[in-house]
């Protein structure tokens, strides 16, 4: 019986180190999936971001022809003018309305609802008080006690966000309260300019 064992041992292990060959030798024989070359067919143009900018700038400037330095001299015909205040005033008279709404909200405790108007309708206050700023003249010294307005104005508004995630009623009406009064002045000085 030991020899039969020993016969069947040696052709199992024959038959796997034919299939050792055999695999060893597709490997090397078979150039398809072996040798393949990753990305060979793959045909993917990025574009060119500085060549696009550079082609704009040719038609704007064939468009013109020999114009192209009336109309950055022009102001009619400026592509880019400053921020208008007008807008800008209705920007902030749209968050001194939204603002308007957080007492009831805090009151009700509808805490979602304080933040939605924070980041929603007053997401852009901060922006808005500085271009307003930005307006005023350097020598003018509303300019500064604007400047500092705007950031007391921010952390009153960070104050009620911090206040509502505490779930704390009280801390957040006077936070509101504080930044409504720097609001009116701000207001008041940024309008009187």
């Amino acid at each position: 019986m030991h020899a039969e064992d020993r016969k069947s041992d040696i052709d199992t292990s024959r038959r796997s180190v034919f299939a050792s060959a055999l695999a060893a030798y597709s490997v090397i024989a078979s150039p398809f999936a072996a040798n393949a070359v990753y990305g060979a067919d793959a045909n993917i143009q990025m574009p060119n971001v500085a060549q696009g900018m550079a082609d704009r700038l040719e038609s704007l400037v064939e468009s013109l022809g020999t114009r192209e330095c009336l109309v950055y001299e022009d102001p009619a015909n400026k592509l880019y003018k400053s921020v208008d205040s007008k807008i800008l005033f209705e920007r902030l008279g749209a968050s001194v309305e939204a603002l308007k709404r957080l007492p009831n909200y805090i009151t009700n405790k509808q805490w979602s609802n304080v933040q939605s108007v924070l980041t929603g309708p007053m997401g852009s206050l901060s922006y808005n008080m500085n271009e307003l700023v930005k307006l005023i003249d350097e020598d003018n010294p509303l300019k500064s006690q604007c400047k500092d307005l705007t950031g007391n104005i921010r952390k009153d508004l960070y104050g009620i966000s911090a206040a509502i995630a505490n779930k704390d009623g009280t801390q957040a009406l006077m936070n509101y309260e504080r930044a409504t009064e720097k609001m009116e002045t701000f207001v008041k000085l940024v309008s009187s300019v």
